[in-house]
């Protein structure tokens, strides 16, 4: 590929779990943003997301029999949008000559990864690094962001043989100091500053004469409260480097028990027996400690959340409360999956819910409204004539979103299915005798999945759903 515009895919993988563990023991970056299943679903990723200097060295990796990257002189790196454990890359090289160098990954024809290179014969002298390096931690530093500007310090890099491993090629081209300090610059951003609550988003890279060094040294040169972005300047074998990230954020807490019993009256719904599907977090969570606090009966159902949901229960069962878990997967039918419920339900809540912000190939997406449509219209049907085989009268909260009015950005399937879902639910409950729906248009609810860089209104979940529950228990 030496002409000026190419535009022929060169390589594609499919990242694996073998990919992430060779990369985190190659550098030491152990976020668990990128190796942890539970912990992932709560970031913004909202799954288990490719360390995106692994692709960036990759892509690389793929070129250098095909271009002079031993000519490297600069690098440019911009990382857009999250590769997911799973996903297949799509390396395409846009432009390349004997000067330059422009490729991207794709995932499902979206970009995620743009890189520009220069090629020079001659490279700027090195720097040396001047802090005395500290060792890797074993867990990632959660770092205050009120303390981050100024921050400095240097820390050892890994051997560079496990990442020239991942490498080789570029190793060669480049020699495995200089690979190694790349990679170290995932490790600083990950694992140091910002640390625990991080986002890689863009690596500049000067290259420089000699890759001799065995350490990382950086230094923080804006923190923006605002934008909660910070720009470090990092100095390693063979290269000198501006890295942008940003303060990503942390876990929703949620609302304890006892803070919410002070809201409910002693014995408010002591004659209520709740299912409450999703009941692990956000939403849900808040519904069955409130119905507990109100002396009421609750079974919580998850999807993947199996220690979520146990500490939930954990919570109210040692407060005096009665909390049933059961797993329960909305994409499959329900009565087997709930063949154990204890109570004989007077009340369905019903919270499951696919991922809603996701990234999208089109505006459209004939796949994503059948996922949506499952989950909230005929999981809810099957789920109300499950309760109604158990019981005299149910009443059913269908939760529905004001996004139907706002109408955001990549959610077009999301509303479509839950315009759907109100209809089924008024529907179902003018043609059932015994079925009593409730449907509420709420507004954003702070939680994990809702969450952004920059803040954005939202409403606490028992603000919301206690005055729901109120109606629900109503005769």
């Amino acid at each position: 590929m030496n002409g000026s515009s190419s535009d022929d895919a060169a390589a594609t993988r499919i990242w694996t779990e073998a990919h992430q563990a060779a990369f985190a023991w190659a550098t030491g970056d152990v976020n668990p943003m990128h190796m942890d299943a539970r912990m992932a679903r709560r970031t913004l990723a909202g799954e288990r997301a490719v360390h995106g200097v692994h692709a960036a060295l990759w892509a690389l990796d793929a070129c250098a029999d095909a271009h002079p990257l031993d000519r490297l002189a600069t690098l440019q790196m911009r990382f857009e949008r999250f590769v997911l454990v799973g996903d297949c890359t799509v390396l395409t090289v846009h432009a390349a000559d004997a000067q330059h160098l422009r490729l991207s990954l794709a995932v499902d024809g979206i970009r995620t990864l743009t890189i520009q290179a220069t090629f020079k014969a001659e490279r700027p002298p090195a720097q040396p690094v001047g802090t005395t390096p500290v060792a890797i931690p074993a867990e990632p530093v959660a770092r205050d962001p009120a303390a981050l500007t100024g921050l400095a310090g240097a820390f050892a890099l890994p051997d560079p043989a496990a990442i020239a491993a991942l490498a080789p090629r570029l190793a060669c081209a480049l020699g495995p100091g200089r690979v190694a300090a790349l990679g170290g610059l995932s490790t600083l951003v990950g694992m140091f500053v910002p640390g625990l609550h991080s986002i890689l988003s863009k690596i500049d890279v000067t290259l420089t004469d000699g890759d001799t060094g065995s350490s990382l040294g950086y230094a923080v040169k804006r923190f923006q409260p605002m934008l909660q972005s910070v720009t470090l300047d990092a100095t390693g074998p063979g290269l000198m480097a501006r890295v942008e990230g940003f303060v990503r954020p942390r876990p929703v807490e949620q609302e304890s028990l006892q803070d919410l019993a002070v809201l409910v009256e002693l014995g408010a719904f002591a004659d209520v027996s709740a299912l409450i599907v999703g009941g692990s977090r956000g939403l849900g969570a808040a519904t069955a400690k409130l119905i507990a606090a109100g002396g009421g009966a609750v079974c919580i159902t998850y999807a993947s959340g199996a220690d979520e949901a146990e500490a939930v229960a954990r919570e109210i069962r040692d407060a005096g409360g009665r909390c049933q878990v059961l797993r329960y997967d909305a994409a499959a039918p329900a009565a087997a999956q709930l063949a154990a419920l204890a109570m004989r339900p007077s009340q369905l809540y019903h919270f499951a819910t696919p991922r809603i912000f996701r990234q999208k190939r089109a505006p459209f997406e004939p796949a994503c409204l059948d996922t949506m449509m499952r989950v909230y219209n005929a999981a809810f049907y099957e789920l109300s004539q499950f309760c109604l085989d158990r019981s005299d009268a149910v009443a059913a909260f269908y939760p529905s979103t004001t996004a139907i009015d706002e109408a955001p950005r990549d959610t077009l399937e999301y509303v479509m299915a839950k315009i759907a879902g109100e209809t089924l639910a008024a529907t179902l409950g003018r043609t059932l005798p015994k079925l009593r729906t409730v449907i509420e248009r709420l507004p954003r609810v702070k939680t994990d999945q809702t969450a952004t860089i920059f803040p954005v209104p939202a409403a606490a979940p028992s603000a919301l759903m206690l005055p729901i529950i109120r109606r629900m228990a109503s005769a």
